[in-house]
């Protein structure tokens, strides 16, 4: 009972701090910064490492905030692909997204391998453990943010073959992200517990990854149905986030009961299947716009409880040892997009006024990149909450530097209409990231 109560009082405490740190952000956005930002900064000083608002302890007390806000954002992810607006643009979209993830994930895995031995919390693993860690943050690192991205073109009313590409490769690029996590994430896992890598472990992997796309689209049907009942946005909006709720649960039960009664981990990819169940009615139903209304009302509060949970969550003491490194990451990060935006551009034929600029298009990171960050923490509990620290601190430097970089890009393309209204994508997607 006591724990209950002491579980409902920092509840209480956290809704406190997020209505608080809602202001914040908006005050930060007055200074031309990301709400994001204002909400990172609100949970670090609310956390155990300023104020001790929201004290150590209490982070697995509301991990159900972090699950239900994570399913959201895997959810809102899948909704924003719309392959009708992408199809004319689908060759640059491949292209430059092949050409990212053949330079960023192994160039960043690769940096973060080398740099190891000064990192505190990978000083005493193994070789094999340095490389799962390197794997599953190299695979971060490809990730973006379609709602900043969505927030710029909305602000610039910006319209064009160059934006089209650019929305197209950051909104395609997550669900490439959450594909690659998942299948590093398991491969992580064999590592990190010594097992053999044989047909047996490829068709583990295999499976994993089809049981997951096979859930998600189920998981996608029941959405369809729900958003087509004539029930009150609430209600409907309540129900998403509980689906959502309960996928994390049901990922975390097969993967504790297949190591008790199997020695082998089932690795269900939660972000995965809300990610696959999001796409679904945005794409084959005729309630998109219903579906997409409801992340529109529902998104301001979910992301500020998320990023100020994660701001409160952030281990200060590993980030200040960590900021070298975050900055080594964000600079091979900037140089591998670099050459994978412009060398998929060649590939694909596009303009080379727009080669030379695109790469300031893909530096934003928010939302997916942060989730896994997040998830990693929850499931490797012994290093996880320093690696998420390490990396969070990298996508903060992306998600500062990004926007203002990706305003700068379309004024140069040439498409921006701030003095116009392009309803193509204005209201879809709330710029809260």
């Amino acid at each position: 009972m006591e724990s209950t109560h002491d579980t409902f009082v920092v509840f209480v405490a956290f809704v406190l701090v997020a209505l608080i740190s809602k202001q914040v952000g908006h005050l930060f956005t007055k200074i031309k910064l990301p709400l994001v930002t204002g909400f990172l900064f609100t949970g670090i000083l609310a956390g155990p490492s300023v104020m001790g608002l929201i004290p150590e302890n209490a982070t697995e007390g509301l991990r159900f905030v972090d699950e239900i806000s994570l399913a959201f954002i895997a959810f809102a992810a899948g909704s924003e692909l719309h392959m009708k607006k992408l199809r004319d643009r689908f060759k640059s979209i491949t292209w430059v997204i092949i050409a990212q993830v053949l330079v960023i994930f192994p160039l960043g895995s690769l940096t973060i391998f080398i740099l190891s031995g000064f990192i505190p919390f990978m000083l005493p693993m193994s070789t094999g453990s340095r490389i799962a860690v390197s794997l599953l943050a190299g695979a971060i690192l490809v990730a973006r943010s379609p709602s900043s991205a969505i927030a710029v073109v909305n602000e610039l009313r910006s319209k064009g073959p160059f934006t089209q590409t650019v929305l197209g490769v950051t909104v395609i690029t997550d669900i490439v992200v959450i594909v690659l996590f998942g299948l590093n994430a398991s491969i992580a896992d064999a590592l990190l517990l010594d097992l053999d890598f044989n047909i047996g472990f490829i068709i583990l992997i295999a499976g994993e990854l089809l049981a997951s796309l096979g859930i998600g689209y189920g998981l996608g049907k029941i959405l369809q149905y729900l958003i087509a009942k004539h029930l009150n946005r609430s209600i409907k909006t309540g129900c998403i986030l509980f689906l959502g709720y309960l996928i994390f649960l049901f990922s975390n039960f097969v993967r504790h009961t297949s190591h008790d009664l199997l020695n082998v981990e089932i690795l269900l990819e939660p972000l995965l299947i809300c990610m696959i169940a999001g796409f679904f009615p945005a794409n084959y139903s005729k309630y998109r716009h219903e579906f997409l209304t409801i992340f529109y009302k529902a998104g301001p509060p979910i992301y500020t409880a998320f990023f100020t949970l994660t701001g409160a969550s952030l281990m200060l003491d590993h980030l200040t040892k960590t900021w070298p490194i975050a900055l080594a990451l964000f600079s091979v990060r900037l140089v591998a997009i670099f050459i994978g935006s412009f060398s998929g551009g060649l590939i694909a034929g596009d303009k080379m006024q727009h080669n030379k600029i695109s790469w300031m298009s893909y530096v934003t990171q928010a939302g997916i990149g942060l989730a896994l960050a997040r998830e990693v923490a929850g499931a490797f509990p012994s290093w996880g909450p320093e690696f998420a620290s390490m990396m969070i601190s990298v996508i903060i430097l992306n998600q500062i530097v990004g926007p203002p970089l990706f305003k700068w890009a379309i004024k140069l393309s040439g498409e921006a209409h701030p003095e116009a209204l392009s309803p193509q994508f204005a209201g879809k997607i709330p710029p809260t990231l």
